[in-house]
């Protein structure tokens, strides 16, 4: 599959100049003059260093704790900003003053990292390390780039030492909640895989980050996904939480889950592998997961993607399964259009239209700016606060970034 050609021909088929031109202009505004202005404006600690993890609506802070996961995340935006698209020297101010704050205050003695700090830098909380790790260390990556630092791109890939080979071992803690007694291969734990090397062998690539980036889609496609469907669904599934064989467990009702955000993420990350490898199976493979998440996850009542469901709709273990969430609505609009310019299949650009009116019609805040995180099942805000701990400065602007490069390359190519 050649990239250029697939993508000339998908856009000659399906997508009108206007409309490219259209979207490339909105996701320009969105990132550069919405998204990254906010955070550069309301997240940043001076005094102390690092960000604030618990933004109001207006980016007042309601706590000064910080998270070091989204610190990770925030330190590798900035950093990836700076690398790819504008030397900005705000930006690479702000990402020191993230990764300082990291390396003094982040890792523990034996290598892993705090997950919740005081203002001060002082842990309350060491849970989700291995989670953690993964935004610590692509943060480190990408900052290395940015400063010309031979040093922290060693202390990355020490990291990365550290982390990978403990991605993909039995687990017995489905999608982060209480442990469950029995040996589990988790998503998650794949999503973490490919995010790495993919960053890693962008900055300087070599043969083993292709080597896990391969990995992580084999595990992906032949361990969790379920192209035939499972009893009493009505297509393909991708299953958060298997055996070890990817055998499905579904006796154990966490065992059951189809987390549309999570299938959808994982299908670009796997089509940017496909992409590169010149990999048609794996591309239409990816569609087809990509598909059956929106397909199963669209709420056909109020619109939007639910948060979380089980292939067969028996109770997830979470009462908000039906709220809609910043971020899997972020990755589908990345994901559908660089389906759709791929392809140019008439079927996936009105999904896009779909996901795209929906997005923007319900979570950007036009007062305060930025986008609201939690929305209820009829699109209402659930609270309005900007970041929580969770949501931070990632998802949303990684995919808004993407999103304009992907249009950027078709405006160019066609000017």
């Amino acid at each position: 599959m050649n990239q250029k050609n697939s993508a000339d021909a998908g856009l000659a088929a399906s997508i009108p100049m206007p409309r490219i031109v259209e979207l490339h202009e909105h996701y320009r505004r969105a990132m550069f003059d919405d998204v990254m202005p906010w955070w550069m404006s309301h997240s940043l600690d001076r005094e102390y260093g690092g960000y604030y993890g618990h933004l109001g609506r207006d980016g007042t802070p309601y706590s000064t704790d910080k998270y070091m996961w989204t610190t990770g995340r925030q330190i590798w935006m900035l950093s990836h900003l700076y690398n790819t698209h504008e030397q900005r020297p705000e930006w690479l101010e702000a990402a020191r003053l993230g990764a300082d704050y990291l390396l003094e205050h982040g890792f523990r003695d034996n290598g892993k990292m705090h997950f919740r700090l005081t203002r001060q830098g002082v842990s309350r909380s060491e849970a989700l390390s291995t989670y953690t790790e993964v935004f610590g260390s692509i943060a480190l990556a990408e900052y290395s780039k940015a400063t010309g630092d031979d040093r922290l791109w060693d202390r990355a890939v020490s990291m990365y030492d550290f982390l990978v080979p403990r991605l993909g071992q039995p687990d017995n803690t489905p999608m982060l909640a209480y442990p469950i007694d029995t040996e589990i291969h988790l998503h998650a734990q794949d999503m973490c895989r490919i995010t790495v090397a993919w960053v890693f062998n962008e900055i300087h690539p070599d043969d083993r980050f292709l080597a896990d980036l391969q990995m992580s889609a084999d595990a992906i496609v032949g361990l969790h996904w379920k192209p035939e469907g499972l009893p009493s669904s009505s297509g393909g599934v991708l299953l958060e939480n298997v055996a070890m064989d990817g055998s499905p467990m579904l006796d154990i009702a966490e065992c059951r889950m189809f987390h549309p955000g999570h299938a959808i993420e994982s299908a670009w990350m796997m089509m940017e592998v496909a992409l590169k490898q010149d990999n048609r199976k794996l591309f239409d493979t990816s569609v087809d997961i990509m598909l059956a998440a929106l397909e199963h996850g669209w709420d056909e009542k109020y619109g939007g993607i639910r948060y979380l469901t089980n292939y067969d709709w028996t109770p997830t273990h979470d009462l908000g399964a039906d709220l809609k969430l910043w971020w899997p609505h972020s990755e589908a609009l990345y994901a559908l259009l660089l389906a759709w310019i791929h392809t140019g299949r008439e079927d996936i650009g009105r999904w896009y239209e779909n996901v795209h009116k929906y997005s923007f019609d319900n979570f950007p805040d036009p007062e305060y700016g930025e986008w609201y995180g939690y929305l209820n099942r009829d699109g209402s805000p659930v609270w309005t606060a900007k970041a929580n701990g969770w949501k931070g400065c990632f998802h949303l602007p990684r995919v808004l970034y993407r999103c304009y490069r992907l249009l950027d390359s078709s405006v160019k190519s066609n000017t």
